[in-house]
């Protein structure tokens, strides 16, 4: 699997898991109706499997429809990218080990620093050096 085919699935995933978990729960709750007693009576008149289908359905409608956003803006190079694969970087989220907050790849996993500047273009020393007396960059430390 590629990173970037990796990158997808890590994004539209959830998206698959809400709708599982409606239909899930909507069976389930249809399975319950067959039940003798009153948890039967309780849910045979109910129409809650649908609207359970419904919200997990919704759920994941709504998710796939965020991460496509995102897709939409990454493809365009609004959103920045990890500098190793190339991928989308997921959300900020605190580190372990004390390395503050960072964003971690969706493709390779490699986490990158929230205080580093990603840029989707990459400039060149001479014009990202502001130089006062005019001449030669030497050094960029």
């Amino acid at each position: 699997m590629s990173y970037v085919g990796r990158m997808y699935l890590r994004m539209f995933a959830p998206g698959l898991a809400a709708l599982g978990v409606g239909a899930a729960a909507a069976a389930g709750l249809r399975v319950a109706q067959e039940f003798p007693g009153e948890l039967g009576n309780l849910v045979l008149y109910s129409s809650l499997p649908r609207w359970l289908f419904a919200a997990g359905l919704f759920a994941g409608l709504a998710i796939v429809g965020v991460q496509a956003l995102r897709v939409r803006l990454w493809e365009r190079g609004a959103l920045a990218s990890c500098y190793v694969c190339g991928c989308l970087l997921a959300p900020a989220r605190a580190a372990r080990g004390g390395l503050g907050r960072v964003k971690p790849c969706l493709g390779c996993g490699k986490v990158h620093g929230v205080n580093h500047h990603l840029a989707p273009v990459v400039v060149p020393l001479q014009v990202a050096v502001n130089d006062a007396a005019g001449g030669q960059v030497r050094s960029v430390r």
